[in-house]
């Protein structure tokens, strides 16, 4: 996927601010969706980049904070976020909903989002170990306390004849 496509499938999950925000791409590996995810942000917006291995050409752009780290495991060294972008890094982890509560904790009350980017598929093999349809996707949010999930876009996938879906995440309204 190159960065044109990585833009047109998030897009519509962004919802326009007047000022900055604060993201972390949970998973980032090389950085596509971060460099999508940041396209779209106002500027002066900062992306948390959070992965297993160094990333060097996450580590050059002064609007994303790189962080090694273990999504799932580590403690996250972000403040708290108005988004999270997860691409095709929820079907590493074994214990989903888990994984989604602690990722929430993270997010700004009433406001905070996640965008998930998977394979739309239930049909595990290496590469996918844990696979979120959209299908299965709602039934995990929905368990980790989400009230709505809404597909935002869809791109064929070159490495599978499935699909590839992102899906815009909310929490319920807090007043």
């Amino acid at each position: 996927m190159q960065l044109p496509e990585a833009i047109s499938l998030i897009k519509k999950g962004i919802v326009p601010h007047s000022s900055p925000q604060t993201w972390a791409d949970v998973g980032a590996g090389k950085g596509l969706f971060s460099d999508a995810l940041l396209s779209i942000l106002q500027p002066g917006s900062i992306i948390h980049a959070v992965d297993l291995h160094k990333q060097p050409n996450l580590q050059h752009h002064p609007s994303i904070i790189f962080h090694q780290a273990n999504f799932v495991k580590d403690k996250l060294p972000v403040p708290t976020l108005d988004g999270i972008l997860m691409a095709n890094s929820l079907h590493y982890v074994q214990e989903q909903v888990a994984c989604i509560k602690q990722l929430k904790t993270h997010l700004r009350n009433g406001t905070g989002v996640i965008i998930l980017i998977e394979y739309d598929t239930d049909i595990r093999n290496h590469w996918v170990p844990f696979p979120v349809s959209f299908a299965r996707a709602q039934s995990i949010f929905n368990e980790a306390g989400f009230s709505r999930i809404e597909k935002i876009g869809e791109h064929q996938s070159m490495y599978r004849r499935d699909s590839i879906y992102a899906a815009l995440i909310s929490l319920p309204f807090v007043s």
